[in-house]
């Protein structure tokens, strides 16, 4: 079944559940009138026992483990929301642009919501097939264990013109760019045992390289060429997107344990001291540059090669980091390197860059992913209450 605006409920009060392979970060949330409030949060570290190649390894004890987050974030709310949203992030998942053009029969007639709901549906099915190659070369699982989670529209033009919101223009021609998330089922399924174990009610799982991109769509920044890179403990994502519209993301399979393992290979030192190095890169740069330095190329070179898999001819003007210990260093390294790669002459590297008062709480470097996530569902939220006011990049969760 498809999920549509007009299913969404009245979300009050919610969770925002950001499972990390390192960290598990929760944010008590809660509406009121029509903006956002951050009640409360928690960060608990997760067992690496429970992850093998940094994916969910063992159900029950990762459940114990969000529960004790949710419980360590709620020990001053009165009542712990049922509700709950969840970002999801695999290198497993695949992507696909796909466009559309609809011809109206009356151009007088205005554009509804089940209008638009009904030219997407027209499209899902071309997607998967057109990714089903892609699916067995990169995954080597058949096209049948896929699942579609999430189709976001990424433009309308009505007409030939570019429009924010369709609803209620009138015209004959209708083009929609939309980008198809596909996950395997069995990782997807993963995340609603675990939200069905601890009894809470999934508003829905929502791929996190389209929730970044979120936080900047208020701003000039959303109409420049952005690179948006999530470093994360055993993944980076990267987000592409051009003139406020996503053009693609990738999942790479390494960041700070390689970091960590280099330093174990050439240091006597165990795993809490090299934490505590990584922790403070800017003063601790200049007597491990050798390691850092080395390190900085590989990921550098890797999102590079991620982000030309995604668009050939790059023309970066800024680039958006986030992980819990971004440093000077890696800013400056990472303009230097992307400089001198010619994608643009001058770029700015921002890693505070969410500009939302109501999401101040969660505006550091290590709470981006769960700012984007509340963002989504605000906006989502809004698009309930008016659907004519809000900023449209609505999107579709897919649920059996």
């Amino acid at each position: 079944m498809s999920f549509k605006i007009s299913n969404v409920l009245e979300y009050d009060n919610f969770i925002a559940l950001d499972i990390g392979s390192s960290k598990i970060k929760v944010a008590i949330c809660k509406i009121e009138s029509w903006e956002i409030k951050i009640l409360a949060k928690s960060s608990l570290r997760q067992n690496k026992k429970d992850f093998i190649f940094w994916e969910i390894a063992d159900l029950n004890s990762s459940a114990k483990s969000i529960e004790k987050a949710i419980i360590k974030a709620c020990q001053n709310i009165e009542k712990i929301p049922k509700d709950i949203i969840v970002g999801f992030s695999s290198s497993q998942e695949l992507y696909d642009n796909i466009s559309t053009n609809y011809v109206r029969q009356s151009k007088e007639k205005p554009i509804t919501m089940e209008e638009i709901d009904e030219i997407i549906k027209t499209v899902e099915y071309k997607s998967l097939d057109k990714i089903k190659t892609k699916i067995e070369a990169r995954l080597g699982i058949i096209s049948t264990e896929m699942k579609l989670i999430t189709t976001s529209i990424i433009s309308i033009y009505i007409d030939g013109q570019r429009i924010s919101n369709p609803i209620w223009f009138t015209g004959k021609n209708v083009k929609l760019n939309l980008i198809n998330i596909f996950a395997p089922t069995g990782k997807f399924n993963i995340i609603k045992k675990i939200i069905n174990w601890l009894g809470k009610n999934l508003i829905s799982i929502i791929p996190i390289g389209i929730t970044i991109p979120k936080l900047i769509e208020d701003t000039p920044f959303a109409f420049d060429y952005n690179l948006f890179v999530d470093f994360g403990y055993s993944k980076t994502t990267i987000v592409l997107e051009n003139n406020s519209e996503i053009l693609g993301f990738n999942v790479i399979n390494f960041w700070i344990e390689v970091l960590e393992e280099e330093f174990k290979k050439n240091l006597s030192l165990n795993y809490f001291d090299i934490e505590n190095i990584i922790k403070e890169t800017d003063a601790n740069y200049s007597k491990y540059k050798e390691i850092f330095s080395s390190f900085f190329d590989l990921i550098f070179d890797a999102i590079s090669v991620a982000s030309q898999d995604i668009e050939k001819k790059l023309f970066i003007k800024n680039i958006f980091v986030s992980w819990g210990a971004v440093s000077e260093i890696l800013k400056e390294k990472m303009k230097e390197y992307f400089t001198q790669k010619n994608f643009w002459k001058n770029i700015l590297v921002k890693d505070k860059y969410i500009e939302d008062k109501n999401l101040e709480e969660l505006n550091n470097n290590s709470d981006i992913i769960l700012a984007s996530i509340v963002k989504v569902w605000k906006e989502m939220l809004g698009a309930k209450k008016d659907p004519i006011a809000r900023i449209l990049r609505y999107i579709l969760y897919k649920y059996e």
